[in-house]
């Protein structure tokens, strides 16, 4: 019996022990517990900040989006006016370009017709050499 006495008071010893490391192990758990709470609250601090960061950043692209679009519908209305003057330009050049084919063909008909009436003229002053030279009595060219 007094071998049992022994065995048991053994095992108290051993259960003593153990009953201090695991009050260790709690009492580490306790702070390790604390600290993850610490950490859930700056987590949750972070998040704050970064919804109120996410809510300034969203403001500000829709500013900029904002700002975008006015500048974006300026330079379509530039757009739109420079290219209803290019095609104003380009009709008043087509129209100046189809007046002056217009008068270089009237011009050519009037070089034309006034070649043909001077080839009419020489032919005719030729007849008239060749008769004068004819009664003078001058042999023809």
């Amino acid at each position: 019996m007094d071998e049992q006495v022994e065995i048991l008071r053994a095992i108290w010893n051993e259960m003593k022990a153990l009953n201090g490391r695991v009050t260790t192990t709690n009492s580490q758990l306790d702070q390790t517990n604390s600290r993850l709470d610490d950490l859930k609250s700056e987590v949750s601090g972070l998040k704050s900040e970064m919804k109120s960061e996410i809510s300034g950043l969203k403001s500000e692209v829709s500013g900029l989006k904002s700002e975008m679009k006015s500048e974006m519908s300026g330079l379509r209305a530039d757009i739109d006016r420079v290219h209803s003057r290019s095609v104003e330009r380009d009709i008043r050049l087509g129209t100046s370009l189809t007046e002056l084919a217009r008068d270089v063909r009237e011009l050519t008909h009037v070089v034309h017709d006034w070649r043909d009436e001077h080839r009419l003229d020489r032919a005719d002053l030729h007849d008239r050499v060749e008769r004068l030279e004819r009664r003078v009595g001058v042999e023809p060219r």
